[in-house]
């Protein structure tokens, strides 16, 4: 379920980074403003401080685009200044009316609710979802070495970081639920529920990518998906390895935080 609180946040968070962004650019620009004069269907400008002119020409002198750029400045500081304002009283008071969120915050006698309460709203119960049955691919067993705080058995390190990564954030994943696209069956190594979107999205983590090989495989399985109609970001998320096989976790925990919540 679209939750107006979760845009607030994020939009409050950007328009206070563009905020900074303005008011260090405001360091240096002239004082006073601008004033202007037509003559013959032409503008010119003139510099005003503390009620004195001082003549400057046509726009393309200098201190013209200075003062005009402090005024777009300082006119956007006020707007961003109300938005502000505005967006922490929609997050203050703002209610979810998400059934996971009323249950959480009900006593004990109604932290479960009928899937009617869901069907109402139009969305799925997505809690426990992880835990549940599901089509796993069972080829290749002697591969699932490596275990993760679910109790899963994933087929490689970074597949286990990429899992507890998902676990400890608790976001409910399966993984290698098995995919039929046409003629060929797929495991992506997770997919996984967003609450956010009340939808579940891919996730196929590339961990070989020095290797030709693997990475001609990996191609045609983006191709595909991409074939399919999988948009990347929206339907399918793609991460790496680099060429060493080492994992950059800063920045597939950026993917997850942005795509997966």
């Amino acid at each position: 379920m679209l939750n107006s609180k979760d845009y607030a946040v994020r939009d409050l968070a950007l328009q206070k980074k563009i905020r900074n962004i303005f008011v260090q650019q405001l360091r240096g620009l002239p004082q006073g403003g601008l004033a202007t004069n037509k003559v013959n269907g032409k503008v010119y400008y003139y510099h005003v401080i503390n009620g004195e002119k001082c003549y400057l020409g046509t726009g393309d002198n200098p201190i013209v685009q200075k003062l005009q750029k402090k005024h777009f400045i300082e006119t956007s500081i006020k707007r961003i200044d109300k938005n502000c304002r505005l967006m922490n009283r929609l997050i203050t008071g703002y209610a979810s009316v998400d059934p996971e969120d009323i249950m959480e915050a009900s006593p004990r006698a109604y932290q479960l609710l009928p899937k009617s309460c869901f069907a109402m709203v139009g969305i799925n119960n997505q809690r426990g979802w992880g835990y549940e049955s599901y089509e796993r691919y069972m080829g290749y067993p002697e591969q699932l070495n490596n275990k993760t705080l679910k109790g899963d058995f994933v087929r490689s390190k970074s597949e286990a970081i990429i899992a507890n990564m998902l676990f400890v954030k608790k976001i409910e994943y399966h993984y290698e639920e098995e995919l039929v696209l046409g003629e060929y069956t797929f495991a992506p190594d997770f997919k996984i529920a967003v609450k956010s979107q009340r939808k579940c999205k891919l996730l196929e983590h590339f961990g070989l990518i020095g290797d030709k090989d693997y990475r001609d495989t990996c191609m045609w399985k983006i191709r595909t998906y991409l074939e399919f109609g999988y948009r990347p970001y929206e339907d399918i998320l793609f991460t790496y390895d680099d060429k060493d096989g080492h994992i950059n976790t800063v920045d597939i925990d950026k993917v997850i935080e942005s795509f997966c919540r």
